[in-house]
Order: C-alpha cells, then structure tokens, then sequence
C-alpha cells in the first residue's frame, strides 16, 4: 500500500471535502461507520503489516515496526528502528507477554509486566493497543466525550479513502483515523492539540487471513 501523500492530506484537512449529513444527536452515522470497520475486523483471523509511528512533541522521534496478529489474542512486534532497533515482543491470549532487545541482548528472552516501559512506543501508546480491535473498542469507548465529527472521502492515486475526524474537549482535541474504503482498514491515525499534528500513525502493506502459525509467536 503506498503512503497517503502529506500534500493530499494538507489539502483535504485544510480546505475540505463535502461532508456527510450527520445527526449529531443520534451519533448514529458515526456508530455506523465504527460498526461497518468492526464487522470487518469480525472477517479477519490473522493478519500483517509494517507500522510508522512518529511523534512530534516535545520532539521529535521516529518508530517503525512489524506487526503480525493473530486471533484469539496473539501478538508479535519487531523493531524496525531507530528506535529499539532489533527489539521484539510477544502477546499470548493468556496475558503472558515476552520480549528481548537487539544486537547481542537479543537471546536474553525475559517476561514483561503490561506496564513495562518496553510496552510503550514513541507516541506513547502500549503494545496492548497495537491490534485494530483494541483500536475500535477505543474508538467506540471515546463516543461519549465527541463534541463534533465528520466523515469525508479522497482519493490518492486511484484508491479511495475515508477520514472519520472527531474533536474533544481533553488536551489532545482532535482525532484522525483514515480507512481504505475498499478493505475497511485503517491506514491511518493523527492526534492534535489544537491544530498541531502530536502523532501520526500509519499502516502498510496490510496482508489478511494469510494463516500464521501459532509457533511464529513463541520466543
């Protein structure tokens, strides 16, 4: 999947697109849409992907990783770098969680607490999080506090895409999550303050129900 060009979107966020009629009493478009990407994620079993995370407050930092998931719960994540380069972790459904640094640390495999600095990556989201469920449950979990919302579309090289923006009175007041219309995924997901980018995440080469091993997750 190639990457979203930041000069579509400067120009969708910042001259729009026609937005849907949404009734904002009922929140019933925006449950729609949430439930239309559950039902999705409902089709997949296991799955695959390279992940861009960056940070950009109170400085920059950059984090690219690879992700592969499979059902009931199991999770494996290896550091592509800069940051914790070589470094892997691993969720089981059973909440145990493995993991070992890179270079010549990485035969030491040693059991992790869910609230081990390792959990967390530069945007500051916990491992446990990283799956697109966990990502959906929050999102769902969030409907309650939105002030306002939009659900736009673009298309980028011939692909056609989904923004569903929300806003919020909390620190971080506005959330991004782009959604390949055609594969119901998300691609993407930016947090500001105001109108200054705080995260960016993004998701490529998504590959579904490619039947993982159990035995890829032990460590």
């Amino acid at each position: 999947m190639k990457k979203i060009s930041i000069t579509i979107f400067v120009f969708i966020f910042c001259y729009g697109l026609p937005v849907y009629a949404i009734d904002r009493d009922s929140g019933q478009p925006i449950t729609d849409f949430l439930n239309q990407l559950k039902e999705r994620y409902q089709q997949i079993q296991d799955y695959t992907a390279t992940m861009r995370l960056e940070n950009f407050e109170p400085e920059y930092k950059l984090q690219k990783q690879k992700i592969w998931f499979k059902k009931p719960g199991y999770l494996l994540i290896k550091q592509l770098g800069p940051f914790k380069k070589g470094a892997v972790l691993a969720i089981y459904p059973d909440g145990k969680i493995k993991g070992h640094l890179g270079g010549f640390l990485s035969f030491a495999v040693v059991s992790l607490d869910k609230d081990d600095e390792n959990m967390y990556g530069v945007t500051g989201d916990s491992a446990l999080t990283t799956d697109y469920g966990q990502i959906l449950n929050i999102a769902m979990g969030k409907f309650d506090r939105v002030k306002t919302f939009s659900i736009t579309e673009f298309v980028d090289n011939g692909k056609k895409y989904q923004v569903l923006e929300t806003t919020y009175d909390a620190p971080i007041d506005r959330l991004k999550l782009i959604v390949d219309k055609r594969s119901q995924l998300i691609v993407g997901l930016e947090r500001y303050k105001g109108k200054k980018l705080i995260h960016r995440i993004q998701w490529f080469d998504v590959k579904t129900n490619v039947r993982l091993a159990t035995s890829l997750f032990d460590l």
